[in-house]
């Protein structure tokens, strides 16, 4: 009964409060939130979030999904190049038939799915060039253009000059998709586009005021030099320098890019003309940008190490003072010294990667791409795991991935970073990370497996045995189709060094049938080599099949080794014959031993009447087996046999 009246005052109490709580508030104003706008895809962006990060990280052109990732290298390449086809046929699709495209059904509506077809009749306006032009798209912003019949105003004449120097019809993003650039192995050259609509709209503004001219003989500097114009845009700059015209700051980052093809890149009065750049862009007020030092940087990158050093020093120390913060070019070219130099360049090394930890990277300049692939190989070169693995976490921070923006950059980094796990872990150790990277994030060439292949090479067979089976199936799975290079794996594999219950026996001799297969096809299907055929190869392929437990395989190879022996280079050695010799003893095959008797005698060993003689007390030698020594030996060798064995 007493707990049901505190029950009932405790609660007549609550609602006195809140009754007072609601007076009090009545007076006062009501603030209504302010409305947060979102977007049609803003949902998309928070449901995102939501989910973890992605070990994988790989584009969703091979599906994201471990199970059907490519196990080639030239796979990564097809696949990409068939998405990219895909797509540039569907742009085709889209541009020539736009009339089939009448119904918008994407929200919000994407832009570069709506059909827009430019005809005489039609009404253009500079509006419509200019969003062209900001498109980069360069045969719709010229076709406007004319029907505009030139009546544009100077501006808009002055960034279509800026889309024609700089983006061409070839170089674009319709011709050139992000894959087709990945894959790119050597740097790709822009050729200079010869247009009069080039030459009349660089005429017509530099005879107007100074700002517009200056403006125009920036531009012109700066196209001829991307497209590898030098002598053209070093006259135009020098015309400038003696009008003492003003230039944008593009245009003298540019110049000093000149410098070392118009000077020679070892000419040391390369510095002087640096210098003298700096002069005029100070008399004129020309504030200097990241990218203004990373051009000089790379004006004075052949110079001696004591003049560079000194010059660099001088260099940051300037731009420090300017609050410019470096890029990582930067750190690319104060690192290019570093091979040569002995002294503090592994302190200065670890100096530049401190200050970039826990940092999100922006791209300022088209050299920082350059510096994630440099540095570990640095890492690498000073063979400093610890740094090596602080660069990795720099990469993995934030949005850092970006800087590996080719699939040379992305090779050379993680060829690097195996390579120093290699040299610096424990086997277990470097298998575990090995197993992390390969494929998902990199898939092995053949210097990095023949390193690894040596690194195995240091060991014994029955410790590292389930590592080698790794590595031969991953050099077929993803890799070489180059057969000496496979049999180094295999070389490895030696199946009697290994316990007599040893599970990995069969996989080895399977490894051995599999490679003599390959070899069987290629020669039967007349296939070129990359190398030519061994009969050391055959030869170590026959003893594992024989220690495997293959005999009749075993003895198909040394039927076609000797048979065939115009195919293959004689490389057996003594050591390898007696070991095969001794193979087939032991495996009590005696068809195999005569094989191996008779490339004996047709090579020219000197030990083929002892082997006769071991073979013809055998056992299990038959008279058709006395019969076969007979015609390899001969009757007057045989009767020698037997008065030896007589005496």
């Amino acid at each position: 009964m007493n707990r049901l009246k505190c029950i009932s005052q405790r609660n007549s109490w609550c609602q006195l409060k809140r009754l007072q709580s609601s007076l009090s508030t009545s007076n006062s104003k009501i603030q209504i939130p302010v409305r947060i706008e979102r977007g049609p895809t803003d949902i998309l962006h928070a449901l995102a979030s939501t989910v973890p990060d992605d070990p994988i990280q790989i584009s969703y052109v091979y599906h994201d999904d471990p199970f059907l990732l490519p196990l080639r290298r030239v796979d990564y390449r097809t696949y990409a190049l068939s998405y990219e086809a895909g797509k540039k046929a569907a742009m085709w699709i889209h541009e020539q038939h736009n009339d089939l495209f009448v119904q918008h059904l994407s929200e919000p509506e994407i832009e570069a799915f709506r059909p827009i077809k430019y005809t005489d009749e039609q009404k253009v306006s500079e509006e419509m060039l200019l969003q062209a032009i900001l498109k980069y798209r360069t045969s719709e912003a010229l076709h406007i253009y004319k029907l505009l019949k030139t009546n544009v105003s100077n501006e808009a004449k002055q960034a279509l000059l800026e889309l024609l120097c700089f983006c061409t019809e070839q170089d674009n993003l319709y011709t050139n998709p992000y894959f087709e650039r990945w894959y790119i192995k050597n740097k790709h050259k822009i050729f200079w586009q010869h247009s009069k609509e080039i030459n009349e709209l660089y005429q017509f503004l530099i005879k107007q005021d100074s700002l517009t001219a200056a403006a125009a003989y920036s531009t012109m500097i700066c196209g001829l030099v991307k497209c590898s114009r030098i002598d053209e845009a070093w006259v135009i700059f020098q015309e400038c320098l003696k009008a003492e015209r003003l230039l944008n700051i593009n245009a003298y980052n540019f110049a000093l890019l000149l410098i070392p093809e118009v000077v020679g890149k070892k000419n040391m009065g390369k510095v002087q003309h640096m210098y003298d750049i700096f002069k005029v862009m100070n008399t004129n007020g020309i504030k200097p940008t990241i990218r203004t030092l990373n051009a000089a940087l790379k004006v004075v990158i052949q110079s001696p190490v004591d003049i560079y050093d000194q010059i660099v020093k001088n260099l940051l120390a300037e731009y420090k003072n300017l609050n410019i913060e470096f890029s990582l070019g930067t750190y690319h070219y104060i690192m290019l010294s570093f091979y040569q130099r002995a002294k503090n360049s592994h302190d200065d090394f670890l100096l530049i990667l401190n200050a970039l930890e826990n940092v999100n990277l922006t791209l300022q300049d088209s050299t920082d791409l350059k510096f994630f692939s440099h540095a570990m190989s640095l890492a690498y070169h000073y063979q400093d795991r610890d740094a090596g693995e602080k660069l990795h976490r720099i990469l993995l921070f934030g949005n850092n991935r970006k800087f590996l923006s080719n699939d040379a950059a992305k090779n050379t980094y993680y060829s690097s970073y195996i390579l120093l796990l290699l040299s610096t872990c424990t086997l277990d150790e470097f298998f575990h990370f090995y197993n992390k990277f390969c494929p998902k994030e990199h898939v092995p060439n053949n210097r990095l497996f023949r390193t690894i292949i040596n690194t195995l090479k240091q060991y014994e067979l029955k410790d590292i045995a389930e590592y080698v089976l790794k590595i031969w199936t991953d050099v077929n799975n993803y890799n070489s189709r180059e057969i000496s290079f496979k049999y180094e794996v295999l070389r490895i594999m030696k199946i009697d060094d290994l316990p007599a219950d040893s599970p990995f026996k069969t996989a080895f001799a399977n490894a051995a049938l599999s490679l003599w297969t390959e070899i069987k096809n290629e020669i039967d299907m007349n296939l070129t080599m990359h190398s030519p055929l061994e009969t050391g190869m055959t030869a170590c392929i026959a003893i594992m099949l024989l220690h495997g437990g293959l005999l009749k395989e075993s003895i198909q190879v040394l039927q076609y080794t000797v048979k065939e022996s115009h195919l293959f280079i004689p490389t057996i050695d003594q050591e390898q014959l007696n070991k095969l010799f001794e193979g087939c003893i032991s495996a009590e095959c005696i068809e195999a031993a005569l094989l191996v008797l008779e490339y004996a005698i047709k090579s020219g060993f000197s030990q083929t009447v002892e082997m006769g003689m071991k073979l013809k007390n055998l056992p299990q030698f038959t008279s058709n087996d006395h019969s076969k020594l007979i015609n390899l030996l001969g009757v007057d060798a045989l009767n020698m046999l037997d008065t030896s064995e007589k005496s």
